[in-house]
């Protein structure tokens, strides 16, 4: 019984010490509170500054992103040629005028490049970060043809003669030909909209149509007729078809289809009985 009563005292005392030890840590702890605490606005302050920072920190890394994005991957001849190229459409929506030459000047980034010198432009949203613009001027002019040799008609003028050879009534009464007027009439009343791309692909469809009216070409027409019409047709087809897969096209292009349009219409033109 004695022994049970020691071992209980020691138990009690132990309880009551950790009991202490306990209550001390606390008071501890709450020390330690109370010096670190931050008033309830200043964390809201805290916790503002440190979304700002982030915003800050997303645009920044927006603006990083953008700047890595951009690539010389427009070498300045590539650039160049597109120019002449708008020119080249431009003057071929104007069967009446003619463009002889014309001058640009660019603002951009230069550096060198495979096979060159490349252009990186400046967009727009980052203009407060334009820092070494370069200006690069320069001057395009038409070439004439060789002595001899005649100049490629304008585009807008030939499609005008091929609408006027196919809607004379010895063509007209085969539904082909009558396809063919429509869809040069489509053709020429969306002018404001050509390009390239949109020219290569309606002589495509022009190529397609003069192939369905080949039968009643060589059914109403001389041997020798219908078999240059045909090669015409041919050459037209194979052209529009390889420029509607051209990732550069330039002036020369617009040209070279153009003349086949026109070689197409001149191989049939003479010809009405």
């Amino acid at each position: 019984m004695g022994q049970a009563q020691v071992a209980y005292r020691a138990l009690e005392s132990r309880a009551v010490g950790a009991e202490r030890h306990a209550q001390a840590l606390q008071a501890v702890i709450a020390d330690l509170r109370a010096r670190l605490a931050v008033p309830f606005d200043d964390v809201a302050s805290l916790r503002q500054r440190i979304l700002d920072l982030e915003a800050e920190n997303f645009k920044l890394r927006t603006q990083i992103d953008e700047l890595a994005r951009l690539k010389i991957d427009l070498p300045l001849q590539n650039f160049i040629a597109s120019v002449g190229l708008a020119a080249a459409i431009g003057e071929a929506s104007m069967p009446d005028r003619a463009i002889t030459a014309l001058a640009a000047k660019a603002q951009a980034y230069l550096a060198p490049s495979e096979g060159g010198v490349g252009l990186r432009f400046q967009q727009p949203e980052l203009g407060a970060l334009a820092v070494g613009l370069s200006a690069t001027s320069f001057d395009l002019a038409k070439v004439p043809p060789p002595p001899g040799r005649p100049a490629p008609r304008n585009l807008y003028a030939v499609l005008q003669e091929k609408q006027r050879v196919f809607t004379n009534p010895f063509w007209s009464r085969f539904e082909p030909a009558t396809r063919l007027v429509v869809e040069v009439a489509k053709i020429l009343s969306d002018v404001g909209g050509w390009n390239f791309a949109y020219l290569a692909q309606s002589a495509s469809a022009l190529a397609a149509l003069e192939k369905l009216l080949s039968p009643f070409v060589a059914e109403a027409s001389p041997p020798e007729t219908a078999s240059a019409y045909t090669a015409a047709v041919d050459a037209l087809s194979a052209l529009a078809d390889s420029l509607k897969a051209k990732a550069n096209p330039v002036a020369g292009d617009l040209s070279a289809l153009s003349a086949a349009l026109d070689a197409v219409t001149n191989s049939i033109r003479t010809f009405l009985p």
